[in-house]
């Protein structure tokens, strides 16, 4: 045989021993991202799985799992004083998310469509209530509220929650509009419509994921706040994370698991309807 086959024959081994180390790698990195997604799995559903099944339990002795199996908790929930402060809560949510869109779709699309001087610092400070902790902004406009002579109520309670969830809206709509092709407003101008037609008529549908992802984002982050309600509720005025929070310290039994096993539900039908009317992939589009 001469040395050209055999040189033949080292380099096909040589490719076949390659490619069989290729498909060990890659057979371990599917091993291991199968395994990391397991653990990110296990990490996130775990705590879940402990709230749902200790709100089951008959006893008032808040664990897991169960002893038995009962509703008991649930209908306690659905005659306590969650049900006025859940109300409370809707009615926060709604008005902050209606502010929040009044307010920060008009910003959002000026900001994308125009350039003027002191641009980046505008959209900075409207997003500053990212950065600022919400203590900080609690005890603020507590202070700015009691000057004003603002007593704590509904409103003043929608007040600091707008402030908290106009960020979202400016950087969802903001991000929407410059996905936008400029020249479609620019057409419908051209064809007589003015600025504000072109806006209700043109701009904000074709935004629409953004809007949906908007009031999405802004009635959740209202509806869970706490720090900032802490400072402005008061015992008429009390949202649902609120009474949770005052109802931990003094008691600690299932109903606490079954509310928050019906705020889970609910917000797992809520995120399924959004995904439907307002999917990821559109956002921009």
């Amino acid at each position: 045989m001469s040395s050209l086959q055999y040189t033949e024959r080292g380099g096909m081994a040589t490719a076949a021993s390659h490619r069989r180390g290729r498909r060990r790698h890659s057979m371990f990195g599917r091993m291991a991202l199968g395994a990391y997604i397991a653990v990110f799995v296990a990490f996130v559903l775990i705590p879940l799985v402990v709230v749902v099944g200790a709100s089951f339990e008959p006893k008032e002795i808040l664990r897991f799992p169960p002893h038995g199996f009962s509703w008991h908790w649930y209908h306690a929930v659905l005659q306590s004083s969650f049900v006025p402060a859940a109300r409370i809560s809707l009615v926060v949510g709604i008005i902050a998310m209606l502010g929040a869109l009044v307010l920060g779709v008009p910003a959002a699309w000026a900001l994308a469509r125009h350039s003027f001087r002191g641009k980046a610092a505008m959209l900075g400070f409207l997003s500053s209530p990212l950065l600022v902790p919400e203590l900080v902004i609690g005890v603020a406009l507590l202070q700015i509220f009691v000057w004003l002579g603002l007593g704590s109520a509904v409103l003043t309670l929608s007040l600091g929650h707008i402030v908290i969830t106009l960020p979202y809206v400016v950087r969802i709509i903001y991000a929407a509009v410059l996905g936008l092709d400029a020249s479609v407003e620019e057409a419908a101008s051209s064809l007589g419509a003015n600025r504000l037609k072109v806006y209700a008529t043109v701009v904000l549908p074709m935004i629409r994921p953004g809007l949906y992802s908007s009031i999405l984002f802004a009635f959740l982050i209202s509806f869970d706040n706490a720090v900032i309600s802490l400072f402005l509720v008061t015992g008429a005025t009390t949202t649902l994370p609120i009474a949770m929070y005052t109802y931990i310290q003094y008691d600690l039994d299932p109903s606490i698991a079954a509310v928050s096993t019906i705020l889970m539900v609910l917000s797992i039908v809520v995120m399924v309807l959004a995904s439907r009317f307002a999917p990821l992939d559109r956002l921009g589009s």
